[in-house]
């Protein structure tokens, strides 16, 4: 039987909410068609991206509500401070490796990563469009993954702080961290994340909401979705 042998949160996620679905998705590759909001997050992340490497003079309108900030890492970015877009894979140890490296277990990408060399804290920052409301729960374990691999790639680290920006609501929720608090988070992930990527048992679990959006449940793909 086959396995998912590689995890990130929104694998982790889909795993959670119906084995079935991640099935079909990460060991069949049954690829789902985009969206409109997908494909409007792609577009603004990398509005954010090129706005931040300089490559735009002039704030873009959607950026409008974080213009202080976004000016702030344009400026940090110029002096060297800060990695845009960044891949960070790493193993079954949380050790460091290559995005397709052999040993690759965990991934994660990282909008901005926002750090001054000496410094004992860092910023990882997210940019999130779309819903805030009901949102932040899985956001803020989101952050506690990114927290948990910074501190494994910089040992040397005292606190991580982790921002989510809510580009369309102008909100900004912002969590920091420390070694053992993380230390205990990273756990309870690795534990959920054993689970997902060792299983050879992908049991659906149909429900009228989530099959009523499901991708493989419209396509009569799936044969236990909810009718």
């Amino acid at each position: 039987m086959a396995t998912i042998p590689q995890w990130s949160y929104s694998r982790l996620k889909t795993f959670e909410g119906c084995p079935k679905k991640a099935e079909y998705a990460y060991i069949q590759k049954i690829k789902e068609p985009g969206n409109k909001a997908m494909d409007r997050g792609k577009d603004i992340h990398k509005l954010c991206e090129e706005y931040i490497r300089g490559r735009y003079d002039e704030m873009p309108p959607a950026l409008k509500e974080f213009e202080e900030a976004f000016d702030l890492l344009k400026d940090m970015h110029l002096k060297g401070h800060v990695l845009c877009e960044g891949d960070w894979a790493f193993t079954t140890e949380w050790t460091p490796t290559g995005w397709f490296d052999h040993d690759t277990w965990g991934r994660a990408k990282v909008d901005d990563f926002v750090h001054v060399e000496g410094d004992k804290n860092a910023r990882v920052i997210d940019f999130k469009t779309g819903r805030y409301e009901g949102n932040q729960e899985g956001h803020r374990e989101q952050c506690e993954l990114y927290a948990s691999i910074v501190f494994k790639r910089l040992p040397e680290l005292e606190t991580i702080t982790t921002e989510l920006w809510y580009l369309d609501h102008a909100k900004l929720d912002r969590y920091q961290y420390d070694k053992e608090t993380v230390e205990a988070k990273r756990e309870r992930l690795n534990a959920r994340a054993v689970e997902m990527t060792t299983t050879e048992e992908f049991p659906a679990k149909p429900s009228q909401f989530k099959c009523k959006w499901c991708y493989f449940g419209k396509q009569n793909i799936c044969p236990s979705r909810f009718d």
